[in-house]
């Protein structure tokens, strides 16, 4: 049975409500607790709903925009922007957003967000933390800690590539490597990505069913491995259309090769 998302969408326009509304509808199992249209009611119904398990949050709303929010929720994972303004979303991701809707959204789009919004929500009835203690901020001298993403294969980054950012499936992903503080991402049409983001927050947003990681340095997408060879006692990937040869380490030798017969 399908869990059934508690969800709170905030925009200025009745008309843009209403057909988001009819929307998730169609995709089944969502429950519309609450509506807004200006910041002041987005305030009181995000108050007045601490288990929303997901916000709909249009950019540009009277008197501010959807990101003067981000102090009002308490978990950014529940937040999905749906807006009519492409520019918006690096620093949607910046804030941790779950994700980032260009309208008008369609079934199979709104679609995507609501099966993570259902597996967080099932994540946190599993961990026993309740809506109403995690809408309390905890009491700290240090920033709170954001919780990394889990991606599907289904799911797209944006990503920047010099001076121009785009949305890339994370399907198109051949391997990220570090680089430094940084790593980079190659991707399938031969570009490279540069991202401010460890390698081990990418082992662990990354779908391990289809990512496999050879190395502390590198991972690999398990479609483009062409063929697995060993050189001496060291083993070795190529990946397809890639020259380069790729090192296994030792302590993933036999996970790797466990994966890839």
């Amino acid at each position: 049975m399908m869990n059934v998302v508690k969800v709170i969408i905030i925009d200025d326009e009745r008309r843009v409500r209403n057909t988001l509304k009819r929307t998730l509808e169609e995709c089944g199992g969502v429950n519309i607790i609450a509506e807004a249209d200006t910041l002041e009611s987005a305030r009181e119904a995000i108050a007045s709903h601490p288990d929303a398990d997901g916000i709909f949050l249009d950019i540009q709303l009277p008197g501010g925009t959807g990101f003067d929010l981000v102090s009002d929720i308490s978990d950014m994972q529940k937040v999905v922007f749906v807006t009519a303004y492409d520019q918006y979303a690096i620093r949607a991701f910046e804030v941790n957003a779950l994700d980032y809707i260009m309208k008008p959204a369609s079934p199979e789009r709104l679609e995507q967000s609501l099966r993570r919004l259902r597996a967080n929500a099932l994540e946190r009835s599993q961990s026993g933390i309740s809506q109403q203690t995690a809408a309390i901020p905890a009491q700290t001298n240090e920033p709170p800690k954001e919780p990394i993403k889990a991606l599907t294969a289904q799911d797209q980054l944006l990503l920047k590539f010099g001076a121009k950012s785009r949305f890339v499936p994370v399907s198109d992903i051949v391997f990220v490597r570090s680089a430094d503080n940084y790593t980079e991402l190659h991707i399938q049409d031969g570009s490279t990505a540069l991202m401010r983001k460890t390698l081990e927050e990418w082992a662990e947003s990354l779908p391990t069913s289809i990512f496999l990681r050879l190395h502390r340095s590198t991972l690999v997408q398990k479609r483009f491995v062409e063929e697995l060879s060993l050189d001496n006692t060291k083993y070795f990937v190529r990946l397809r259309g890639i020259e380069e040869l790729f090192p296994v380490s030792r302590s993933y030798t036999s996970t790797v090769r466990e994966a890839l017969q």
